[in-house]
C-alpha cells in the first residue's frame, strides 16, 4: 500500500518533471517522480552484499553434524540457515554468498534461489580456511562495505540498517556486533571506549569475570579493503590473526546489540534455542529492535 508524501521542490524541477509526464509512461507529477526517484535509488545506493560463514567440520554438536550440516540443523520450522537467510534478506541485500566446506553439497542441494526469493552464491573451500580465510576466498566481486555472520550464530531485533549505518559513520575497516554473555570466556570478550571503538578484544579468555560481558557475536560489518589484510589460501582467523591489528590501528569498532543472540555451538545451546522458539523467548518475526 502506497502512502502520501508531501516534498517541496524548487519551481525549475517541477516544470522539468512536468515536461515528462506525457500521458502514457507517465500519466502525471507524482508517477514520473516516484520513477526518477526509484533510478536515483538504485544508482546511488552501494550494493549489499552478505557471507554467511558454514564451511566448518562443527565437532561441538556431534553426533548432529556427522550427517547433517550445523546449518541445516532445525531451528523451529526451518534450517538455521534458512533463518539467516530469511533475515538478512528483509533488509534489501542484493546478494548472499555462502562460504561452505563440510558436507557442502547437501547445503546446495537443500537451498532454492526461486524459493528463498534471493541471489545465492557459493565459495567452495577444498581445506578449512578459518573465518579469515573463508573470507578471503569468498571475496572476489566485492566492492564495498559487507555483511559478515557465523554460520552458528541466530539472533532477532537487530537492526542490520542501523549497524551498517553506524559503521560508515565510524570509518572503521570492521565493526564487530557484541551481544550479553554470562560465559565469555566461550568467545571472545570485547570493551569498548566512549566512541564505541574496541579498545580490548581476548578472542576465547582465560578468566571468567563475574556477572555479564560484552562479547563478539560473530556478526560483522567489514570494508572490502580488509581482503588485502588476508593472506590469500592460508588458514586465518579474523578474530585471532585480522582484529587484534585492527585494534591497535584504532580502526575496528563495536555495535552493541540488547536483543536475542545465541550461538548453537553445543548441543546445550542447541536444546535451548529450541526451548526459547517454543517459550516464545526468541521470537523469529522480530527483526529490528524495538528501540529503534
Amino acid at each position: 500500500m502506497k502512502r502520501r508524501y508531501s516534498m517541496t521542490l524548487d519551481p525549475s524541477l517541477i516544470h522539468r518533471l512536468d515536461l515528462l509526464v506525457d500521458g502514457s509512461r507517465f500519466r502525471n507529477r507524482s508517477q514520473t517522480a516516484e520513477h526518477l526517484l526509484k533510478l536515483g535509488i538504485e544508482q546511488l545506493r552501494p550494493e549489499r552484499t552478505a557471507l554467511i560463514l558454514c564451511g566448518g567440520l562443527e565437532t561441538r554438536v556431534r553426533p548432529s553434524s556427522f550427517s547433517t550440516p550445523k546449518p541445516l540443523l532445525p531451528i523451529g520450522y526451518q534450517a538455521l540457515l534458512e533463518y539467516q537467510i530469511d533475515y538478512v534478506k528483509k533488509f534489501e541485500f542484493d546478494r548472499i554468498v555462502l562460504a561452505i566446506g563440510y558436507l557442502q553439497e547437501q547445503i546446495v542441494r537443500y537451498l532454492d534461489e526461486h524459493r528463498l526469493g534471493v541471489q545465492l552464491r557459493y565459495s567452495f573451500e577444498k581445506e578449512p580456511l578459518d573465518t579469515g580465510g573463508a573470507i578471503k576466498n569468498a571475496g572476489a566481486g566485492i566492492n564495498s562495505d559487507f555483511l559478515s555472520l557465523n554460520g552458528d550464530v541466530i539472533f532477532a531485533g537487530l537492526d542490520l540498517d542501523k549497524l551498517i549505518y553506524d559503521h560508515k559513520k565510524s570509518n572503521a575497516l570492521a565493526t564487530i556486533v557484541l551481544a550479553k554473555s554470562k560465559t565469555p570466556t566461550r568467545f571472545g570478550a570485547v570493551e569498548l571506549d566512549e566512541k564505541n571503538r574496541v579498545i580490548s578484544f581476548i578472542e576465547k579468555p582465560r578468566r571468567q569475570p563475574a556477572g555479564e560481558s560484552w562479547i563478539n557475536a560473530g556478526i560483522y560489518v567489514l570494508g572490502p579493503s580488509i581482503l588485502s589484510k588476508i593472506p590469500k589460501g592460508r588458514r586465518t582467523s579474523l578474530e585471532v590473526d585480522i582484529f587484534p591489528k585492527l585494534m591497535r590501528s584504532g580502526t575496528i569498532s563495536g555495535f552493541k546489540h540488547d536483543g536475542y543472540w545465541a550461538d548453537v555451538g553445543t548441543p546445550e545451546d542447541y536444546l535451548r534455542v529450541q526451548k526459547d522458539i517454543l517459550t516464545g523467548v526468541l521470537k523469529p518475526g522480530e527483526v529490528t529492535a524495538s528501540s529503534s
